[in-house]
């Protein structure tokens, strides 16, 4: 009788599978309009601005204190900001390194700060009740680092070493490399100092970086979760309302846009080509074309030049395009860790492909999927409280408002082909991209020699 039962089943199975393969599934629905939580703006009267909102079921706040400044103000001192980012983390207030972790952990999380190039952010993640205490411990961060001797020379140490692994991998090779061709003589292109250099620097002129840079006009501090809103006011008054205001942000405009060129940085033996393409484009803004046609080329896994190299070719694993945006500007970039023997060809498709995207209009399939991706990838990141806090900060930086949050699932949704191929013209005219190559040359460069794009600009052995 089950026997029966089984085959009677198996047979209803084949017969509708033909009917149900027929079906065409539903039409994707309309996006959702997406709208900030309402935010709660004052600025104190040293400057210092501040964001509140309330955002979450779960009874937890993130704060990030985002300060305008970084390697924007090395000058010439690469990294001194890194080094003074890091000493300030080893004790603050009165509180050691241990002390200051063990005053987040007690509030339910941890404390940390990162050196970018254009700002720095503090960062906490506790209980809403410690929230009055957190903004304290970051208050006691920004204003009143230690400054030890005794921990200069551990961090410096624990720099140097990662100095040394960094100036030995091929990906942030490339990546120096690469920014030094984009942006000479300025911070931005100064991507590693000397080991001589990190080793030189003085108390004195970390003391000095933190005097200069650190202040109450350059600072927009960020409070989301679930807090009451009116103790929660009082406590950043009372912690950062005596804060000296301190230097406007430095302003160092960029030059203009050297010639592209091709560098070739030799690895004897290595069984791959770490590849860079790119170049300085625009700075998006408001604007979604370009960063539209970037998902579309290289920007997700799915992208164009995805498929075709890895995907089809199998050149590599893991091609990725990207857009960066810097306070002064923005560039694009195309990398891959591509095998050696297949780095002239899969250079030859990623120009290739390039040119597609500026010949021919991307499919209806292929503008409805950046939609779809670009929305929501967009929502879900600002769906958690460090989402949100670090989209706001980093927009305030950037000088957008929050009505990019606001409007960007109706300007994504409105995107046509033609803007794909007007961006991808107007951004990446492939006779302006610079290139560089970190591998074997003595196999590579014969290679090289025969991508036509390349080949005049390759330089001389």
């Amino acid at each position: 009788m089950i026997r029966n039962l089984l085959l009677c089943t198996a047979a209803l199975a084949l017969t509708a599978a033909p009917a149900l393969a027929k079906e065409a599934p539903p039409a994707p629905a309309a996006p959702k309009p997406f709208a900030l939580p309402p935010l709660t703006e004052f600025t104190l009267a040293n400057g210092m601005k501040v964001t509140m909102a309330q955002h979450g079921n779960v009874p937890k706040v993130t704060i990030v204190a985002s300060v305008r400044t970084g390697n924007i103000d090395d000058g010439q001192n690469v990294w001194l900001a890194d080094l003074t980012g890091a000493l300030m983390q080893k004790g603050a207030g009165g509180r050691d390194a241990s002390q200051l972790a063990e005053a987040a952990a007690g509030m339910g999380g941890s404390l940390a700060l990162s050196t970018g190039l254009d700002s720095s952010s503090a960062m906490i993640d506790v209980l809403g009740e410690s929230t009055p205490d957190a903004v304290a411990l970051v208050a006691d961060l920004l204003q009143r680092p230690d400054f030890k001797a005794e921990e200069l020379e551990k961090v410096r140490a624990d720099m140097l070493r990662n100095l040394m692994v960094a100036k030995s991998t091929p990906g942030s090779i490339a990546s120096e490399a690469f920014s030094a061709a984009l942006y000479p003589e300025h911070p931005y292109g100064r991507t590693f100092p000397t080991p001589q250099q990190l080793s030189g620097y003085t108390l004195e002129q970390i003391k000095a970086f933190h005097a200069g840079n650190f202040g109450a006009a350059r600072t927009h501090l960020y409070i989301v979760g679930r807090f009451d809103p009116t103790t929660v006011r009082a406590a950043v008054e009372k912690a950062f309302g005596g804060w000296a205001a301190g230097a406007a942000p430095t302003a160092l405009p960029v030059p203009a846009e050297p010639a592209p060129k091709v560098v070739l940085i030799d690895r004897p033996g290595a069984p791959q080509s770490t590849v860079w393409i790119g170049k300085r484009v625009a700075k998006p803004g408001y604007d979604m074309d370009f960063r539209a046609t970037n998902t579309l080329l290289g920007g997700y896994f799915s992208s164009r030049i995805t498929r075709n190299i890895r995907e089809d070719k199998g050149y590599t694993y893991s091609p990725s395009a990207s857009l960066s945006q810097r306070v002064q500007g923005a560039f694009w970039v195309e990398d891959a860790d591509i095998t050696a023997e297949s780095t002239g060809p899969a250079i030859t498709e990623i120009y290739k492909e390039i040119r597609r995207m500026q010949d021919t209009l991307p499919t209806d399939a292929e503008v409805q999927g950046i939609r779809n991706y670009m929305n929501g990838t967009f929502v879900l990141g600002l769906s958690s409280r460090d989402g949100l806090a670090g989209s706001l900060a980093n927009l305030d930086v950037q000088g957008l408002g929050v009505d990019y949050l606001n409007g960007y699932v109706g300007r994504a949704s409105a995107l046509k082909a033609a803007d794909f191929q007007t961006a991808a013209k107007r951004e990446l005219p492939v006779d302006k991209l610079s290139v560089v190559i970190v591998g074997p040359l003595e196999s590579v460069r014969p290679q090289l020699e025969k991508v036509p794009e390349i080949a005049a600009k390759l330089p001389k052995k």
